[in-house]
């Protein structure tokens, strides 16, 4: 029994469970009346035995043209009459039941369709919307394609990290290569020939380790891992990463401030957003770092004197691999990761980085903290 119901579809249990009920609740009327019919009728050939003088029911001289048998005939057409609809209000409610169990599981067949199609790959088909269906079935229908939404959207981006992930470690390879290849087609090679295969090697056995770093780094952010937060000294971070190296930047107005959050993670936002704010201003060029405390919140400014970013890219520099000027970006060393990288680490600490004019001419990548308050302990 167990095996034959767990075989039926949808359509087939609902048209047993309201074929059920409704045959439980024709039984127990059935009963009722049938119960209030048989005391009925004791009562009235009682009183008509008194009148006519005619023994109770279960006497001798009961026959059949007895007064009670009109009652009795009346209770048995009654009984038929009521087999009869029930009979007929449980095929109306087998059938009523099926209709019903179809139209409400014509939605999932086709979610499950779907999905069978989404198993094999294709992450394009939507389930159309249904004006006139139920609004439970409207919400799972709504839910199960912003669900296929995501999934489409994270599936392409993986798609399109593998690819640029791909092209920039075929780019140093492919320079390696080729310099080894003119190395060993030389037999007797020069020692400064040497030392310059040897320097370009290194340069992009270099590109090649930065460009792993960052991928791992986003890796390890897309996991959604838990930072260590502890209270973070947001003034001295900034201070120390504008005089660390040989970057020669120019240190603003830094506001005392603390947030929470992780002190390398922080640092390494500070570091990208300065080693591309280098980049496109320039070895001569100017860079600025500022930091401005506000009501419940810290804002972080790097400006340099560069080219600028144009309105329409100062939000897709934050994508992955995105780069406005693809061929000087590769070529000064950046890998189109330190943006993307900084954003994840900023929304992650619960804050945000935008990009926008700068007065010194040329792009502010900025970005913004909820500041430390004593009486909220930091919380990873």
């Amino acid at each position: 029994m167990r095996a034959a119901w767990r075989e039926l579809g949808l359509r087939g249990r609902l048209a047993l469970s309201i074929g059920a009920l409704v045959l439980i609740a024709f039984g127990l009327v059935f009963a009722f009346v049938h119960s209030e019919m048989a005391d009925e009728s004791h009562v009235i050939n009682r009183e008509e035995g008194r009148e006519h003088g005619v023994p109770a029911p279960g006497g001798d001289d009961e026959g059949e043209g007895s007064p009670i048998s009109p009652i009795s005939d009346a209770q048995e057409e009654v009984e038929r009459t009521f087999l009869l609809v029930g009979g007929m209000a449980l095929a109306a409610a087998l059938l009523g039941g099926y209709l019903i169990a179809a139209r409400t599981a014509s939605p999932l067949r086709r979610m499950a369709r779907t999905a069978e199609e989404v198993r094999s790959g294709n992450l394009t088909p939507r389930l159309p919307e249904e004006p006139a269906a139920a609004p439970e079935l409207r919400a799972l229908i709504g839910g199960f394609n912003r669900m296929l939404e995501r999934l489409d959207l994270a599936f392409s981006r993986q798609r399109r990290f593998v690819s640029d992930a791909s092209h920039e470690l075929r780019t140093p390879l492919t320079a390696i290569r080729g310099q080894l290849e003119v190395l060993a087609a030389d037999p007797d090679p020069g020692g400064g020939e040497v030392q310059r295969v040897k320097s370009v090697t290194l340069a992009e056995v270099e590109r090649m380790e930065r460009l792993v770093e960052e991928l791992l780094a986003l890796a390890r952010l897309d996991e959604g891992a838990a930072i260590d937060v502890v209270e973070v000294d947001l003034t001295a971070l900034l201070r120390e990463a504008a005089t660390a190296g040989d970057g020669d930047f120019e240190v603003g107005e830094l506001a005392l401030a603390h947030v929470a959050g992780s002190p390398e993670l922080l640092a390494r936002v500070v570091t990208n957003l300065l080693a591309n704010a280098r980049r496109h201003a320039g070895d001569s060029g100017r860079v600025r770092l500022s930091a401005e405390r506000a009501s419940g919140s810290v804002t972080v400014r790097v400006d340099d004197d560069g080219p600028g970013i144009p309105p329409a890219e100062r939000e897709r520099v934050f994508e992955r691999f995105h780069r406005i000027d693809s061929a000087r970006s590769r070529d000064g060393g950046g890998s189109g990761l330190g943006l993307a990288i900084s954003r994840e680490i900023v929304t992650a600490h619960g804050g945000r980085i935008w990009v926008e004019d700068s007065p010194l001419g040329g792009a502010r990548v900025a970005f913004e903290l909820p500041a430390f308050t004593p009486g909220n302990p930091p919380r990873s």
